[in-house]
């Protein structure tokens, strides 16, 4: 006799884990998670065991901020921003390529072959432009595209666009053209 599983035991679960920290306020540390009802005893279970507990103040800031539509109001504001951010960056950006999504307030840009990833970082810190390189978020060292992360949320719009118009005109330029001594 064979163990046959019906299709409905073999369907995807996911587990919602999101907070409010990004999408309403930064100093908002209020997670939360949203599992599949047949999983969700296990997971309640789970958090208690670990001791998790929200912190009284950001429980009742966060659901006050729920309940009225503030948190939902903010996250949408945040997403006409992000947008419009991203739009400064692909124009400034234009003929490079970059990995973007209009909701996000980060972008991949993938580097011209004349520059490396912590030289790029390097000269656009001398140049107060603070970015990441790819390796910081690489799984297996070595193995990260020659490429940087770019953080658009904190800067004014016009320091953002100066600032990518700064690393547009640095793209172009060859790396043996700054000095690192």
């Amino acid at each position: 006799m064979t163990n046959r599983r019906s299709p409905r035991s073999r369907r995807m679960s996911c587990i919602v884990l999101d907070s409010l920290s990004k999408k309403v306020a930064r100093g908002l540390a209020l997670g939360f998670i949203v599992p599949p009802l047949r999983l969700r005893e296990s997971v309640m279970a789970s958090v208690r065991s670990g001791g998790w507990t929200a912190p009284g103040y950001a429980f009742a800031a966060g659901q006050r901020l729920m309940s009225d539509g503030t948190a939902s109001e903010l996250s949408r504001l945040k997403r006409i921003d992000a947008r419009q951010r991203q739009k400064i960056a692909t124009a400034c950006l234009s003929g490079f390529e970059i990995q973007t999504n209009s909701k996000s307030y980060h972008l991949w840009l993938t580097l011209p072959p004349h520059w490396r990833s912590q030289t790029f970082v390097a000269a656009a810190a001398r140049r107060d432009i603070a970015l990441t390189p790819s390796m910081t978020f690489a799984v297996t060292p070595g193995h990260a595209p020659n490429a940087i992360r770019l953080a658009l949320a904190a800067p004014a719009m016009e320091q953002l666009e100066a600032g990518l118009r700064t690393l547009s005109g640095m793209l172009n330029a060859k790396e043996e053209d700054f000095d690192f001594h």
